[in-house]
């Protein structure tokens, strides 16, 4: 069954790379994920496919009347999902750096008219600048600031760099006025640790809650990423949970969350489950 479901999700993959460029301006009803029954511009939402374990997973969630971060938001998938979860009297806040991609989050906000959100055109880290954001022309969702895996993104025909901002949060959400967060979803391609480091006021005044997707170039790189990423929550007071295992992390077993997701609540919650 775990075969079947990879090779579909596998098939979607190449699917969305070879239709992507033809379908680009295409606006449709969502069918299948998390963004199922609302509108979008681009990628191939309308394909059916199995929801994945994370979608499940983030799907049980009690978001309303919440402030959620979409953190590396891509085109907007996330921050629609989001700003529905959340209601009329919750906010979300998008933050994504690719100029393309961030444009594309404004349009699909505005076809669902979500009036319950902001977007950034920022990547958020942990200082302040600028940095070179490496992504494939043919999948604007493979993009990172993370040295090594831009490196092997550059060793493709297709690959393509751009200067963005980068701000660490703690920063952002004092220049910008945002909300402090409730729930933060962090998808960024490798760069998860530079996120959190960004972040320690931020975790210690709001304790909101965080959904990380891990990655990293190559299984030692992403283990290294998983011990680096897990210290760092559990020495903040937070207790980690591995969807895809169903498996409590702690700093002995953190190598199993090198790649899926994980998601951490503050030990003083009840527990590190939805």
């Amino acid at each position: 069954m775990s075969f079947l479901f990879d090779a579909k999700r596998a098939v979607t993959s190449v699917l969305r790379r070879i239709l992507t460029p033809y379908l680009d301006n295409r606006v449709y009803t969502v069918r299948h994920g998390i963004a199922a029954g609302l509108k979008r511009r681009g990628g191939v939402g309308f394909i059916r496919r199995p929801l994945s374990k994370e979608e499940t997973f983030v799907q049980q969630l009690d978001l309303r009347n919440l402030v959620a971060y979409d953190i590396g938001a891509y085109q907007g998938e996330y921050t629609l999902f989001l700003a529905r979860a959340v209601g009329p009297n919750g906010q979300v806040v998008a933050f994504e750096p690719n100029p393309r991609s961030y444009q594309r989050i404004v349009e699909n906000v505005a076809l669902n008219g979500f009036e319950n959100v902001r977007t950034l055109n920022s990547a958020v880290g942990a200082h302040s600048g600028e940095a070179t954001l490496t992504f494939r022309q043919s999948e604007y969702a493979m993009g990172s600031l993370d040295k090594d895996l831009a490196a092997e993104m550059t060793a493709r025909s297709d690959a393509q760099d751009a200067r963005v901002r980068i701000e660490p949060l703690d920063g952002l959400i004092e220049q910008e006025r945002l909300p402090g967060p409730d729930f933060l979803k962090i998808d960024v391609e490798g760069f998860e640790f530079d996120v959190l480091t960004g972040m320690s006021e931020t975790l210690a005044r709001h304790r909101p809650a965080l959904l990380i997707e891990m990655h990293g170039a190559g299984m030692e790189r992403k283990a290294e990423n998983a011990r680096q990423v897990v210290d760092f929550v559990l020495s903040r007071g937070y207790c980690v949970f591995h969807v895809e295992s169903d498996r409590e992390i702690d700093r002995e077993n953190a190598s199993v969350a090198r790649e899926g997701h994980i998601w951490c609540r503050a030990s003083e919650d009840v527990s590190a489950s939805p």
